[in-house]
């Protein structure tokens, strides 16, 4: 046993490590584990955009903001759960649901607006939009109703406050339809 103290350790281990891609540093620290008769519990270690990431559970310490992690774990809503609403890719996550829950054009158009804020908070940890992206979603939910849109907006309750102009963003009763909707959509 060597009188180096922690950090010296971890500077020298640090320092090889370094010229090595981060896949293969977490080969290369499993492995010295293994050969100390130490490891990580299966599943502790991800690779995630080429980026080894520890996690204690998938959901927790995925690649989502902290404040879309919380809201998931306050929910019950599993990553997997979100990977069939929405594409998550280079820190974007968009709707890829081909329908949107509602009896009505104008219940679609709320649920629509939802996850257009639901989509902001997963991809930026903000559930705040702008207009333009909840009419997107809108029509290419089938939902759009052109003569009518406004009309609902101005009758869209306490889920989200905002404006055509100066953009939306989710409540805290807004975050709870969503969570619903992602449940509800994702039913079997």
């Amino acid at each position: 046993m060597t009188n180096k103290k922690t950090t010296e350790i971890v500077a020298e281990i640090v320092e090889l490590l370094t010229p090595i891609e981060s896949p293969e540093r977490l080969r290369v620290i499993q492995a010295s584990l293994t050969l100390l008769g130490e490891a990580f519990p299966p599943g502790s270690f991800k690779v995630v955009e080429d980026r080894a990431v520890l996690t204690d559970t998938e959901e927790a310490h995925s690649t989502l903001p902290a404040r879309a992690q919380a809201w998931m774990k306050q929910n019950s809503v599993s990553l997997d759960e979100l990977q069939q609403v929405f594409h998550f890719e280079n820190g974007t996550a968009d709707v890829i649901a081909g329908d949107v829950p509602g009896k009505s054009k104008k219940e679609k158009t709320y649920n629509a607006y939802v996850l257009a804020g639901l989509a902001s908070l997963l991809s930026i940890g903000n559930p705040n939009f702008d207009d333009k992206s909840g009419r997107a979603l809108c029509e290419r939910l089938g939902c759009y109703d052109a003569p009518n849109h406004s009309t609902h907006m101005k009758e869209k309750g306490n889920e989200f406050t905002g404006s055509k102009d100066k953009g939306w963003g989710l409540t805290a009763p807004g975050l709870k339809r969503a969570a619903a909707l992602v449940k509800e959509m994702t039913k079997s």
